[in-house]
């Protein structure tokens, strides 16, 4: 997975925010016709801007989207933290968790006035959340610097590359076969975890208990966390099938493979057509949507 694709009405917002706080560097843009646009991210979109950022010395990064017509619809708003079924938080690693954190709010970042403090079966982490334009949410993760040696390459910066993208379901099951199935994907890492401090961190009205799956190609990798917050079916709400384009905020993910047919293949019905481009960060290349069970969409490109 190279990271989040986010959907903005205000690009140089983003930038300044993910180039500033988390070290990120503009790759290029590209420009979408309307064809290409709607193979792409569907039909109501007549173009679309993209900015490619990366994490110098890594394959991670963020795919910024200005979408013509624009929308004023988000996709989450502050009603809908604890929904499921669309992308909640962009995490990263700190290795120096209080100094990532200062960094980022003398910059201007709005972050949440609580942090969560909580343990796993193999670490104990800290975790504050920072509000970017758009409702979307990134994170900074705390956790000893030896445990975090197996999930990111980047570690001596006050920000990692794109650790995971959260993604609250509904029921996991289909999610984690189809990403088996799809992309080859497996669970790399689960942690559960029972604490009040990321209860209030995410805003849920009662206690939380988190079961969460990582699955993505390896463990060093960027990955999906796929998130059951162990609530009653009828609490939070679903928002699945809300994450298509032209509304705005963490809209899906961008991943690379090296074999386009194959993926279109084995997804099928759920695999967009094939759309030839010049992607910044890619280069000369083909792309596809492909949409997971919830309707949260996943823009594959063919790597080398």
């Amino acid at each position: 997975m190279f990271g989040p694709l986010i959907s903005t009405d205000d690009l140089s917002a983003h930038l300044g925010t993910f180039t500033e706080v988390f070290g990120l560097v503009e790759e290029g843009r590209t420009r979408l016709d309307a064809a290409a646009a709607r193979a792409l991210f569907g039909p109501a979109v007549d173009g679309a801007e993209l900015v490619a950022l990366r994490t110098p010395g890594v394959d991670a990064g963020v795919l910024l989207a200005d979408f013509r017509p624009g929308s004023a619809e988000t996709v989450r708003d502050e009603s809908t933290w604890i929904h499921r079924d669309v992308l909640r938080v962009v995490d990263f690693y700190a290795a120096d968790f209080a100094a990532a954190v200062a960094h980022a709010r003398a910059l201007g970042c709005e972050i949440e006035g609580s942090e969560a403090e909580y343990e796993g079966e193999d670490a104990g982490f800290r975790e504050a959340h920072l509000r970017l334009p758009d409702h979307v949410v990134a994170a900074f993760l705390g956790a000893p610097a030896d445990f975090f040696a197996d999930f990111v390459q980047v570690r001596d910066r006050l920000a990692s590359e794109v650790v995971s993208i959260s993604l609250p379901l509904t029921d996991g099951a289909p999610t984690v076969a189809f990403l088996d199935q799809v992309l080859g994907w497996s669970v790399v890492y689960e942690l559960t975890f029972d604490d009040p401090s990321f209860s209030e961190l995410v805003g849920a009205g009662e206690q939380l208990r988190v079961t969460a799956r990582m699955v993505g190609p390896a463990r060093n990798q960027p990955y999906l966390n796929l998130v059951d917050y162990g609530l009653p079916a009828d609490a939070g709400g679903s928002l699945a099938g809300r994450a298509v384009a032209p509304r705005r905020g963490l809209l899906g993910a961008v991943v690379a493979t090296a074999d386009l047919d194959g993926v279109r293949r084995r997804a099928q019905a759920a695999a967009g057509p094939a759309v030839t481009l010049d992607l910044a960060a890619f280069g000369s290349t083909r792309a596809c949507r492909v949409e997971l069970p919830t309707g949260v969409g996943l823009l594959v490109v063919e790597a080398g």
